[in-house]
């Protein structure tokens, strides 16, 4: 049957052409709204991944970043002396976002020189990760902040009129989603207060608890009942509170862009079935099993959904980059593929599904054709 299948590929190069292409604009659309939604969960991971083993004691209503968190340095202060909290690991901290080049933002994080770990982990860091014994405009930056700044290790910056001397710069953490770390200017403690104009005050409390994060948790929250205790059980309610709408909305549009296939390729199909009368009433005639028939009209149904699904799998990749091109990023290389495999098997599952639904009504309609009619038919 596959044989036969192929062949009236060839005799049909039109209706088969218009199939694939139907195909491979549906996995290029389905593909990139995964991708997207890929790239932003996986951006949101890697950032909530600085909360990993930490705590981040905030004003209530917050979460991360804590930008939008004003607590005053005494209370940072007596929470770094109590007991439940490794003071060598934990560290004060000010984040606050300032407008960068190319519109692009810029989230300025104040710590305290030698307890930089606390925010950027082991990321790794080419030149210098520590601000001790370096001047007071010393800055590290993320890779995205590095980008748009156009800076490299050893390079002097003007950000809002002040000059900043780059002394280590961030190995990219993000996956293309725009991260706090990716896009972070690191500064001692200090200074970020001086320039900023908010001496005194901090936006959190990175702590490293020395016992039970849960035990340190509820005893903060019990001392501080007017702050937040954010932890890393917060992060995947953050992830779904900042995706749930958008995961909504693209599902639709994956919906959609199904259903619109399944139809096209089977009214694609039931018109190769009524072109193919005569030949299917003559496969009848000399003995052709219903099954087979059945059979031939889905593998050429799934052979179409596979070559147009293998077409669209490698053109993804070109197709999101130029969307990031379009979007402004601008270093692409469209010989890569990054697509991730979670992804492609999602995509080939998709294909095989349409393939085979969009096969079964033109199948059915094959099998009740009738020898003695299908003989007569013009």
């Amino acid at each position: 049957m596959l044989d036969i299948a192929f062949k009236d590929f060839k005799a049909k190069k039109g209706r088969a052409a218009m199939c694939i292409i139907g195909v491979v604009v549906c996995v290029l659309l389905i593909g990139t709204v995964n991708l997207v939604l890929y790239e932003m969960e996986s951006g949101l991971e890697g950032d909530l991944g600085t909360v990993h083993g930490k705590l981040y004691f905030e004003k209530n209503g917050t979460n991360f970043p804590p930008s939008g968190s004003i607590i005053p340095q005494t209370i940072g202060d007596e929470v770094l002396k109590r007991g439940e909290v490794d003071h060598d690991k934990s560290t004060e901290a000010l984040f606050t976002p300032i407008q960068g080049s190319n519109t692009q933002y810029t989230m300025i994080v104040g710590i305290t020189p030698g307890k930089e770990q606390a925010f950027i982990e082991n990321t790794t860091v080419t030149g210098k990760s520590s601000l001790v014994g370096e001047s007071d405009n010393a800055v590290i930056l993320g890779s995205e902040a590095a980008k748009n700044y156009n800076a490299t290790v050893g390079s002097t910056i003007t950000v809002q009129g002040n000059q900043y001397k780059v002394i280590g710069i961030m190995k990219k953490v993000g996956t293309g989603w725009p991260l706090t770390i990716d896009n972070s200017m690191v500064m001692s403690l200090s200074h970020a207060q001086s320039v900023m104009e908010m001496s005194g005050i901090i936006s959190t409390v990175i702590i490293s608890p020395i016992g039970s994060i849960d035990n340190t948790e509820t005893s903060l929250q019990d001392a501080y009942p007017n702050y937040a205790i954010y932890s890393q059980k917060d992060t995947q309610k953050t992830i779904d509170d900042n995706l749930s709408q958008i995961r909504i909305f693209m599902n639709m549009i994956s919906a959609f862009i199904f259903v619109v296939s399944v139809i096209i390729i089977m009214i694609v199909m039931m018109m190769s079935v009524k072109e193919r009368t005569k030949e299917i009433g003559t496969m009848r005639a000399i003995g052709t099993s219903k099954i087979k028939i059945l059979a031939l009209i889905i593998y050429e149904s799934l052979i179409l959904s596979l070559i147009g699904g293998v077409i669209g799998i490698l053109l993804m990749s070109p197709t999101y980059n130029l969307l990031g091109l379009l979007m402004g990023e601008k270093s692409v290389n469209f010989l890569s593929f990054n697509i991730p495999s979670a992804i492609v098997t999602q995509i080939l599952v998709i294909v095989f599904i349409i393939g085979t639904f969009s096969g079964l009504i033109p199948a059915y309609i094959a099998t009740r054709i009738s020898p003695i009619d299908a003989l007569r038919y013009e």
